[in-house]
């Protein structure tokens, strides 16, 4: 049991970082209406929903997002009027719970210095980052929530020597997985990562797993396992083809054989791949795995309730291949990459001179030969790579504002600069001191250039007292005005999407035969000359 003394440093150590995350993102909070969006109004709306009796499980007209802060959400807009303020309140509140059990997580894995450094640099991080822990789409903040629980688990695990400790940490980490499977399929990117720092840290793991497949899993069922991995690595090899090529078409036995979609070869690869080490892993611990696999199910259930519902669409399957990837590469390097380290704000406008980049550089470069040279813990150095690969795998690009799909490497890369500084300092501590400065500086910096460029939401403003003056009470809009203009109306007015994903067809029904939008504007322009 931790003494009194340990107990109160440790709320005084809490109560600081809730304090200091709360006042870097206040000014942002107060104009929280000045980046708020048609997916966050979506949710926003969902939560006013929620307290008249329904109870969503994935986002409208999804089944692949869980929203769990929709009913955080609903909970302060119960206890307080709905509000853009409120909903991204919440967000905050979950930004600070993982800024509390990631510092845990970083004390006992490396140091109190690099926990304090991290958590600096996930306070002062870049404008997408203070956008995405502010939004009220809150599944960046959600998945870092579950991640983080789920390496804690992990780290308990593997130090405790007490059996039910293990036990609990089992299933504690099998439970956050479900819970990130149906929050977003980021967890994926931690889940790899851990396979593949496990793999570096303790490289006789293989030939134990050998071991005890040739000892625990019959002769005929290690022949189905060798087939699924046959089949994954054909599909591997398919995709990859189908990258680089194009595509291929070929007749096997008049069979007309095809591969010119690489992402659906490698998902199917995943797919071939993941069944033979679901089979091998239930086949080598059997009755062991019964109440791990129930405390996945029981994060997991809420996204197995939902697709038991059949509404909305599953995840998309897109398709990115070399050419396609390589006719982006501009819009990526001069667009995506600067947004998410901070170059350029999230409405893609510059906020610093790129050349501040060679400082995070060196950073990097340093942390990297730092963890190589005193054999660190691998997850956070290996965690971003991974986490890139799989974006570009599974063809999650689309156009620069696709940088949200890595948002999640902000789990990593504060600990990334942390160490480098903490190599830095080893070397000189006054350079590192410096260094640590001049790094938060441009953070600061670059929120603070956002900060400034922050323009009130006009548009929805003149939009509102337009249909209010005319007595409109439905009409119809481009989707990145319909549902923000319903929800800042309060649901008086009912605005519902000519383009894009018609999410909620309650909406759509009552606006079927409604006006288009510009038209009730052009009106309202005549009117006032």
């Amino acid at each position: 049991m931790p003494s009194t003394a340990l107990r109160s440093r440790r709320w005084l150590t809490y109560a600081a970082i809730a304090g200091a995350a709360v006042l870097a993102r206040l000014p942002f909070l107060l104009r929280a209406d000045r980046f708020f969006d048609a997916d966050e109004a979506v949710e926003a709306l969902m939560a006013r929903h929620v307290l008249t009796g329904e109870h969503p499980l994935f986002l409208w007209g999804q089944r692949y997002k869980g929203v769990p802060e929709v009913y955080l959400t609903a909970a302060v807009f119960r206890a307080a009027s709905p509000s853009v303020i409120a909903m991204k309140t919440v967000t905050l509140a979950c930004f600070v719970v993982f800024l509390w059990l990631n510092f845990r997580l970083l004390d006992r894995l490396f140091s109190r210095g690099v926990a304090w450094i991290a958590t600096a640099f996930l306070i002062a991080g870049p404008p997408a980052l203070v956008l995405w822990t502010l939004s009220g789409t809150a599944e960046i903040v959600m998945t870092l929530i579950a991640g983080t629980v789920l390496l804690l688990a992990v780290d308990t695990w593997t130090r405790e020597p007490s059996p039910s400790l293990r036990r609990r940490s089992t299933y504690v980490a099998a439970a956050a997985l479900g819970l990130g499977l149906w929050i977003q399929q980021y967890i994926l990117y931690y889940v790899v990562s851990l396979a593949i720092a496990a793999a570096i840290v303790a490289p006789g793991v293989r030939i134990g797993v050998r071991t005890r497949i040739r000892e625990r899993v019959p002769a005929w069922l290690r022949l189905v396992i060798a087939a699924l991995v046959i089949v994954g690595g054909a599909y591997v090899v398919l995709g990859m083809i189908a990258f680089f090529t194009g595509g291929v078409h070929a007749y096997v036995f008049n069979v007309n054989v095809s591969a010119t979609h690489p992402q659906k070869m490698w998902w199917i690869a995943g797919v071939a791949l993941a069944a033979a080490a679901a089979i091998t892993t239930v086949a080598v611990f059997r009755a062991r795995l019964f109440v791990p696999a129930l405390a996945f199910l029981a994060g997991y259930l809420p996204a197995v309730l939902g697709r038991m519902g059949n509404h909305g669409m599953g995840a998309p399957i897109s398709r990115l291949d070399a050419a396609t990837l390589h006719a982006a590469l501009p819009d990526i390097t001069h667009v995506m990459v600067p947004i998410l380290f901070g170059w350029r704000d999230p409405l893609t406008r510059p906020t610093m001179f790129p050349v501040v980049g060679l400082v995070i550089a060196m950073l990097v470069a340093v942390s990297y030969y730092e963890a190589w040279r005193r054999r660190l813990p691998p997850f956070f150095h290996v965690f971003p790579l991974i986490a890139a690969a799989m974006f570009f795998i599974s063809g999650s690009y689309v156009d620069a504002q696709s940088y949200r799909y890595l948002m999640p490497i902000y789990a990593a890369l504060p600990v990334v600069y942390a160490i480098g500084i903490v190599g830095i300092s080893r070397i000189n501590r006054l350079a590192g001191a410096i260094v640590l400065i001049v790094a938060v500086g441009i953070f600061v910096a670059q929120q603070a250039n956002w900060y400034m460029r922050l323009t009130p939401d006009r548009e929805s403003a003149h939009a509102l007292e337009c249909l209010d003056a005319t007595g409109v009470r439905a009409a119809r809009a481009p989707y990145w005005q319909s549902y923000t203009l319903t929800f800042l109306s309060g649901e008086r007015i009912i605005v519902s999407p000519i383009d894009g994903l018609d999410r909620y067809a309650p909406y759509s029904n009552i606006t079927r035969d409604a006006p288009v939008l510009d038209a009730i504007l052009a009106r309202c322009a005549l009117g006032s000359r």
